[in-house]
C-alpha cells in the first residue's frame, strides 16, 4: 500500500525535465528539506516519463517537476503519485503547502471549534 505524505519515508522527489533545470532543483530540493520534508533529488539524464513511472513504483507521495520554465519563475510543478493531477505553484507557497500537508495528525495544529 501507498502511506499517507506525513508518513512516507520519502515524501517528495525532485526532478528534472531538463539539466539547464538542476540548480534550480538543488535549491528547491534544499528548501524543502530546511521546511523538514524528507526529499529525494532526481536529477537522471532520463525522459520524464520513465522518472515518473521510476517514482510511482518507489511509492512517493509527491513528485515536483522542475523544467526550463519553472526554473525561470522560480516555481515547482507538484504532481501527486500515482494521479495525473498537476499544480504550478511559486517555490515558497509550495514549500508551505508540503511542510502543512507532511505535519503528523497528531503534531497538527487543532482547529478551535466554533
Amino acid at each position: 500500500g501507498r502511506f499517507p505524505l506525513w508518513l512516507a519515508p520519502v515524501q517528495v522527489v525532485v526532478t528534472t525535465i531538463v539539466s539547464d533545470a538542476d540548480d534550480f532543483a538543488r535549491a528547491a530540493a534544499a528548501a524543502l528539506s530546511k521546511a523538514g520534508l524528507r526529499v529525494e533529488l532526481d536529477l537522471r539524464n532520463e525522459k520524464i516519463n520513465r522518472k515518473v513511472v521510476d517514482h510511482i513504483d518507489q511509492r512517493v507521495p509527491v513528485l515536483a517537476v522542475v523544467g526550463r520554465r519553472e526554473a525561470e519563475e522560480g516555481s515547482l510543478v507538484l504532481r501527486r503519485l500515482p494521479g495525473r493531477e498537476q499544480v504550478t505553484l511559486p517555490l515558497a507557497e509550495a514549500v508551505a503547502l508540503l511542510a502543512k500537508e507532511a505535519m503528523p495528525p497528531d503534531l497538527a495544529p487543532a482547529v478551535a471549534a466554533a
